[in-house]
């Protein structure tokens, strides 16, 4: 009996062992990463500031709100959409009749902002296919590198954009990105995390965005070309006045 027992708490601690020692799966990942940074409550209201505009996005259950406005020459002009309805703009409450190609690039900015602002919670939706590619080092520093393509169905006019996602091993933060996009000429972006901070316990970070000198190469080639030098800032996202209510009813 005691030969058993042996035995079997031998055979407990070398399963655990193993088991600890297995590859986390991208969707584990990215769970962890919503946890860790806040996002993972489902009702919740942001505003903040960034650049000109003044932005709102507004997430329950049954969907979302986004909205961006700004005072230009004493009219305050507002573009809303949300999951039920397209994108509209509204001119001193006055909606404007948008051209179809203006509708997708307001759109397509709006969403842009508030996609970047709310990572990691967007890896999360239903139109997401993502892949662990293994472990790397950037800057020292141990990540998973998560690759992140669409489904064309739910996955917006930029579904066929490509995205790689470095999340810390121990922290599960996102410190790094990467993506090539397709609109406006195309090309590739990497970009750095900084100024992390937790408002009601939501993380919130700014970027610096680089692009390198070719402008379709292999995302997984960019961490090692930013620790080399050889990429170029072209931009810094920086959010100001950030404002989160957590306390939406249902």
């Amino acid at each position: 009996m005691k030969l058993f027992r042996t035995f079997f708490l031998f055979t407990f601690v070398v399963l655990t062992s193993c088991n600890s020692n297995e590859t986390p799966t991208s969707n584990e990942l990215i769970k962890r990463a919503i946890e860790v940074s806040g996002w993972e409550n489902p009702n919740f209201e942001i505003e903040f500031d960034f650049r000109d505009y003044h932005y709102y996005l507004k997430r329950q259950p049954n969907g979302y709100v986004y909205r961006r406005m700004i005072q230009k020459e004493g009219e305050l002009q507002v573009d809303e959409m949300s999951n039920l309805s397209s994108l509209q703009r509204i001119l001193s409450g006055t909606p404007i009749i948008l051209s179809d190609s203006l509708q997708q690039l307001y759109t397509n900015s709006l969403n842009s902002v508030l996609y970047f602002f709310q990572l990691p919670l967007p890896l999360s939706d239903n139109a997401v296919i993502s892949e662990n590619l293994g472990e790397e080092l950037i800057m020292g520093a141990p990540y998973w590198n998560i690759k992140v393509t669409f489904r064309e169905e739910g996955g917006g006019g930029d579904f066929q954009d490509e995205y790689r996602y470095w999340i810390h091993k121990e922290n599960y933060t996102i410190d790094y990105l990467a993506y090539n996009y397709q609109t406006s000429g195309g090309g590739t972006r990497f970009r750095k995390a900084i100024h992390p901070v937790s408002i009601e316990g939501v993380r919130c970070q700014d970027y610096i965005n680089f692009k390198s000198e070719i402008k379709f190469p292999p995302l997984d080639s960019l961490p090692s070309w930013f620790a080399a030098g050889k990429l170029i800032e072209v931009s810094r996202i920086e959010n100001q006045n950030i404002n989160v209510n957590k306390t939406l009813s249902h």
